[in-house]
């Protein structure tokens, strides 16, 4: 028997919640195009946190962390949120993890993601 990949302990339901009271009769469908950019904008800033790490660039790994930490806050991935925040500390400090910290990211964004479909019932663009 096949399990479900989609674990929706990822997602806090506050933060849905939320969303979904700013469009309560969903005529607009709010949270489906909420979920819709942050999915397209996310792995842009997985490369360029993954590109910075490899490189050394600091900087750039501090602002792609900050970006992504806050706008999976906003959709409720508390968990890529927190992993965010401990490499932008790490890189506001000078102390760039290896590439194990961008894989672990990836890893948990490919989650996130899934659960996110599976949220909004329809697969990301």
């Amino acid at each position: 028997m096949e399990h479900d990949p989609v674990d929706r302990a990822l997602l806090d339901d506050a933060a849905l919640k939320a969303i979904r009271e700013l469009d309560p009769d969903n005529a607009a469908g709010l949270l489906a195009q909420v979920v819709a950019l942050y999915l397209e904008a996310s792995p842009p800033l997985i490369t360029q946190i993954e590109a910075g790490l490899a490189s050394g660039d600091a900087p750039s790994v501090r602002m792609a962390a900050h970006t992504l930490k806050s706008s999976s806050a906003n959709v409720g991935a508390r968990q890529l949120a927190r992993l965010c925040s401990t490499l932008e500390q790490a890189a506001r400090a000078g102390s760039l993890p290896g590439a194990a910290a961008a894989a672990q990211i990836r890893q948990e964004f490919g989650a996130v993601r899934r659960a996110l479909e599976h949220e909004t019932g329809k697969p990301a663009p």
